[in-house]
This record gives structure tokens, sequence and C-alpha cells, in this order.
């Protein structure tokens, strides 16, 4: 049972993180610029999601009873601090360099699940 339990929380979450960074270690070519870049609504996109799939694992983990109760904050710390690692480790990859803003939107998206998960929980509350 714990095999299925882990599969069903933990395992999106890790295959996540290693897409994230496959994605990451990719050289990339010139990036066009736009006002908001379509990379920075991407990274947005991916770290909601990120933050969407840590709070899942972390509510649903048995080990740790702070990181069940503190989830959500959790959920948003780690992705913030994951998001400022990839850039990071893009100073490493070939013809990729950190940037300020892109670590600026993945804490975006990962504010914007906080911000979705409490108007959801909370309109929930109202209806019960």
């Amino acid at each position: 049972m714990k095999g299925l339990h882990f599969a069903k929380y933990q395992l999106p979450l890790l295959l996540w993180l290693f897409l994230i960074y496959g994605i990451s270690a990719i050289p990339s070519a010139p990036v066009i610029e736009f006002p908001i870049s379509p990379d920075k609504i991407a990274h947005a996109g991916i770290y909601f999601l990120l933050c969407l799939l840590s709070k899942r694992a972390f509510f649903h983990q048995e080990k740790w009873l702070w990181l069940r109760e503190n989830s959500m904050l959790a959920a948003l710390i780690f992705a913030i601090a994951y998001g400022v690692l990839d850039e990071v480790h893009q100073n490493f990859v070939p013809h990729r360099v950190p940037d300020i803003y892109d670590a600026m939107a993945d804490a975006l998206g990962s504010l914007l699940f906080l911000g979705w998960h409490r108007f959801r929980t909370g309109r929930r509350r109202k209806v019960i």
C-alpha cells in the first residue's frame, strides 16, 4: 500500500522536478524579447504546478507532522527555493545565464497557486 501512496502523491512531484531540471540543462537558442515574455508566463505556470504538486506531496506524507500541518508554507518555500536554485544551475549550462526575472516569474507562479488555493478552499467552506 505504501508503494501506491508514494506513486500517487510523491512520485509526480519528483518527476516534475526532474523535468524542470532537464529542461534547464538544455542549452537554449536566443530568445525574442516581449514586454511580457511567453517565457515568463511559462515559468509562472510551471512553478504554479510545482507548488501544487509540492503541497500535495507534503500533505500526504506521513513521516514529518510539521510538514503535513504546514504543507502550503513548505510548498511555497520549496518551490521558490527550487526556482532560485534552478537559475543558479543555469549558470553552469552552456549558452544559459541566470535571470532574476525568471526567478521572479517562478515565485509569482508559486504565489498564484497560494492565492488560487486559498480562494478555492475558502469558497468551498462557505458552500458547506
